[in-house]
């Protein structure tokens, strides 16, 4: 990548450090630790041992990227709460151009909920963390306590505490140089790069205002119950469908969204007002959540971003990312700046999921840090503040919701137990925790 350093080092000046860009600030969160020997691999010949814990679709996806991007690595243990996912991943992996790579033996693939500890346990240098974002937290934590580099996907909570849990493992992760690198993968893009230095060095002057819409017709799919299952299992096989285990939608799906944007304005919201709800998506086998969300954060500048999603089939998609300022427009998805300072960048995106794990490796292969947790746990906040907002129907500030005790977690983790339906959110009704 060509944007690196995001922290002041020891022999390094404040005005040197000011100088440098808020993209670079924002965008790896790299450390330069030439000094560093725990938890490095210099030399391009010492194997790197990869553990996958969440096998379905993305955590299968991001296993064979990371085997992509380095050569002398391994995929040697897999984990998942179901057994059968866990086996589909690694005839799927198998199947791959890294198949060579694959080298899981039986008694490395770990199942039920205590999988991940199990799979920390064993002889493994780094961690894919792909289950549903409601056990991101605790996953998180148990790997960096174990001296383990993780990579992230988003988002990394579903609730304020989980938040919270994320930031203080981020401190701790910092304090022994081990790398957290996020799946919020458009900060890896370089054009996306490109087009956030040109509004951070004043392209479009001050920011006044953001916006973005992105409108599809649903993106997950719905597992049918069998009889055997329990509520447990059920919810656990159809996740996106249950806030205490997704987010909701505009939390696990529109979170890239929101990074962007909070990316671009350096900053997070003060305050929060948002509204949505069901029209389509109305059934019980839609669990709880929404299909619609329309939110406005401001800003302590008086900027304003307006964000909006919806899940119904049948109607329009649109997929806009847009920046005003006083002196023009940016318009993020098509690399282009409108106004006073007109730029048009590239049109062809790069492989920005597969960047992600190339700068990883590059990072340990020089002895080098990647800590993206701060910006992955706020920008998570940003979806999870909008749908506090939404569910209850107040405003709420970024204090409020980063102070907010609703925790999601069920009593307890077992697949035999009954799980009581979510009621779904009814603003003015549902309360603010």
């Amino acid at each position: 990548m060509s944007e690196k350093a995001s922290e002041q080092q020891p022999n390094q000046s404040r005005r040197k450090f000011m100088k440098q860009s808020l993209t670079t600030l924002a965008t790896t969160g790299l450390v330069v630790n030439p000094a560093l020997t725990s938890g490095a691999f210099a030399a391009s010949t010492e194997l790197i041992k990869v553990g996958l814990v969440g096998c379905g679709g993305r955590g299968t996806g991001a296993a064979a990227q990371t085997l992509r991007a380095d050569s002398n690595v391994e995929l040697v243990a897999l984990a998942d709460a179901f057994g059968d996912q866990l086996e589909q991943s690694y005839q799927n992996l198998k199947k791959t151009e890294v198949q060579d790579r694959i080298k899981v033996d039986a008694d490395h693939k770990f199942v039920g909920f205590d999988a991940f500890q199990k799979l920390i346990d064993s002889d493994v240098d780094l961690v894919i963390l792909a289950t549903p974002p409601h056990f991101r937290p605790q996953h998180l934590q148990a790997c960096i306590d174990a001296g383990k580099h993780v990579f992230c996907e988003k988002p990394v909570a579903v609730d304020a505490p989980g938040i919270r849990s994320v930031l203080k493992t981020t401190a701790e992760a910092k304090k022994k140089n081990l790398t957290i690198v996020s799946g919020l993968c458009w900060r890896y893009e370089t054009g996306m790069q490109e087009m956030v230095d040109k509004i951070h060095n004043g392209g479009i002057g001050d920011i006044i205002a953001m916006h973005s819409t992105r409108y599809l017709g649903g993106v997950a799919k719905m597992v049918k119950r069998k009889p055997e299952w329990s509520d447990m299992e059920y919810q656990m096989r159809n996740w996106y469908y249950y806030t205490w285990l997704s987010g909701d939608f505009n939390t696990e799906q529109f979170v890239h969204e929101l990074d962007k944007q909070s990316w671009v304005m350096g900053e997070y919201p003060v305050r929060c007002y948002s509204t949505g709800g069901r029209q389509t998506r109305t059934g019980e086998d839609y669990g709880q959540i929404f299909d619609h969300f329309s939110t406005v954060y401001e800003y302590a500048n008086g900027a304003k971003f307006v964000a909006s999603t919806r899940h119904q089939l049948g109607c329009s998609s649109m997929f806009v990312d847009t920046v005003s300022g006083t002196e023009g427009t940016a318009t993020l998805m098509k690399y282009q700046i409108e106004g006073k300072n007109p730029w048009k960048g590239a049109r062809r995106r790069t492989n920005m999921h597969q960047l992600e794990h190339n700068e990883m490796y590059k990072a340990l292969r020089n002895g080098e840090v990647i800590n993206n947790g701060e910006y992955m746990a706020n920008s998570s906040m940003m979806g999870i503040i909008a749908r506090m907002s939404a569910y209850t129907g107040k405003t709420l500030t970024w204090e409020e919701a980063m102070n907010s005790k609703e925790d999601l977690s069920p009593e307890k983790y077992d697949m035999t137990m009954s799980l009581p339906e979510p009621k779904v959110a009814t603003p003015g009704v549902t309360p603010f925790v």
